[in-house]
C-alpha cells in the first residue's frame, strides 16, 4: 500500500473513532446494565425492607425501584455499586435530600445523581426532549456540595459506589408537585395520561418499559381540524407512537403519526355522563382528576383509535412548534405477557 493510502486509512480510522466518541451517550458508565437489571426495574416499586428501630427503609443492591416517598438508607461493609430509580407521580418531580453521608469523596467512591434515566438501552428523556445536555444532568454531591437534588421530570437515577472500607448514607425522598409536567416515565403503572406543551415550543414524551396498548381518548394537536390525520410528516406538530428496544428515537419504529383533533375532550365543561372509577390504574398528567374518568360507555370518551406497541419499550411523543396549545390524553394498558415482537429494531 502506498504512503498516501496508509494516510487515508489512518484518517478514516481517526474520523470513525471520533464519531464513536462523539456519539457515545453520557454518562457512559450507566450503559452496562443487562436484562437482569431491566427485570428488576419492571418489577416496579415493591416494598423495601424497614428496620424496627427506625421508619427508614433499606435500599436494595445492585438495583431497586423506589416510588413511595419517605426516608431510605443503605450501609455496606464491602466495595460494590448500586443503582436506584426514584419515580414520583407524573404531576411531580423527584426531590432527594441527603441528610446523612458517611462517604470518602475519592475517585472510587461516590454518589451520582442523574436527571432522568440512563440505561444500556438509552437515555430518557432524550437530549432532544430535555432542557439540559446529558453532561449537565449529572450531579456529584461530593464535588458540588449539593445535598438537595431535584429532577426535571418524574424520574431520577442515583448511583452509589462503595469504597472497600464500606460507607453509608441516608436520604429523604419527596414527590414535589409541579404545574406543567412534560416527560413521564412509568415502571409499573397502567392508566390514563395527558401530555401537553402548554403552548410552548417543546417536546414531551411518555415512556413505559414494557409493551402495551394505547387508546386515544382525546387529541388536539396542530392546526384546527375536526378529524385525525394519520400522515403528519409535513407538520411541525404531531403525536408520535413508537416502539422499540431502546429509548433512542432513531432506533425505534414509528407505529403511527397523528395530528388534528379527535375524541371527546375530558376537559369539556358540558359533559357530565355517569362515571365509574378508572379500571386500568391511576391517572396522571394535567388535570389528572378529570382525565382519568372512565365512562361506563367508553365509546363516549374515546376516539376509537387503538395502537398496539409490542416492543420492549412503549413511547408516546408530543412534538410541538409552539404555535398551538397541543394536548393528548390516552389510556395505556400494559401487556400482561412477557413478549417482544420487534426484536430487530
Amino acid at each position: 500500500m502506498s504512503r498516501s493510502g496508509v494516510v487515508c486509512v489512518l484518517t478514516i480510522a481517526v474520523l470513525c473513532i471520533a464519531e464513536i466518541v462523539n456519539a457515545a451517550p453520557a454518562p457512559e458508565r450507566y450503559f452496562g446494565f443487562d436484562q437482569s437489571a431491566m427485570r428488576v426495574f419492571r418489577r416496579g416499586g415493591q416494598s423495601v425492607k424497614s428496620t424496627s428501630a427506625s421508619s427508614a427503609k433499606e435500599l436494595e443492591c445492585p438495583y431497586d425501584v423506589i416510588t413511595q416517598p419517605g426516608e431510605y438508607y443503605i450501609r455496606a461493609d464491602e466495595a460494590h455499586a448500586c443503582t436506584w430509580l426514584f419515580i414520583s407521580g407524573a404531576n411531580s418531580v423527584v426531590e432527594l435530600e441527603l441528610v446523612e453521608v458517611e462517604l470518602p469523596c475519592v475517585d472510587n467512591s461516590f454518589i451520582e445523581f442523574f436527571d432522568g434515566v440512563a440505561l444500556q438501552m438509552g437515555v430518557f428523556p432524550t437530549e432532544a426532549d430535555h432542557e439540559l445536555t446529558s453532561q449537565e444532568r449529572v450531579n456529584r454531591p461530593c464535588k458540588t456540595g449539593n445535598r438537595v437534588l431535584v429532577s426535571s421530570q418524574n424520574v431520577a437515577m442515583l448511583t452509589y459506589q462503595f469504597p472497600p472500607s464500606g460507607a453509608a448514607f441516608r436520604l429523604l425522598f419527596k414527590h414535589k408537585s409541579i404545574q406543567d409536567p412534560c416527560n413521564i416515565f412509568i415502571a409499573e403503572t397502567s392508566g390514563a395520561f395527558t401530555l401537553s406543551n402548554y403552548g410552548r415550543e417543546r417536546n414531551c414524551s411518555f415512556a413505559g418499559i414494557f409493551p402495551g396498548y394505547i387508546n386515544v381518548m382525546h387529541m388536539a394537536v396542530g392546526r384546527e381540524t375536526n378529524e385525525a390525520r394519520l400522515k403528519c410528516k409535513d407538520f411541525n406538530d404531531m403525536a408520535m407512537f413508537l416502539e422499540g428496544n431502546s429509548f433512542e428515537f432513531s432506533k425505534m419504529n414509528i407505529e403511527q403519526r397523528m395530528c388534528g383533533r379527535t375524541g371527546t375532550s375530558p376537559f369539556a365543561r358540558n359533559i357530565s355522563p355517569e362515571l365509574v372509577a378508572p379500571s386500568v390504574g391511576e391517572a396522571h398528567g394535567r388535570d389528572a382528576a378529570i382525565s382519568s374518568l372512565v365512562y361506563k360507555n367508553r365509546a363516549q370518551c374515546t376516539s376509537g383509535i387503538n395502537i398496539p406497541l409490542m416492543c420492549q419499550f412503549s413511547t408516546v411523543r408530543l412534538v410541538s412548534s409552539g404555535l398551538y396549545e397541543n394536548s393528548l390524553t390516552f389510556i395505556f394498558t400494559r401487556e400482561a405477557k412477557e413478549i417482544n415482537e420487534c426484536s430487530v429494531y
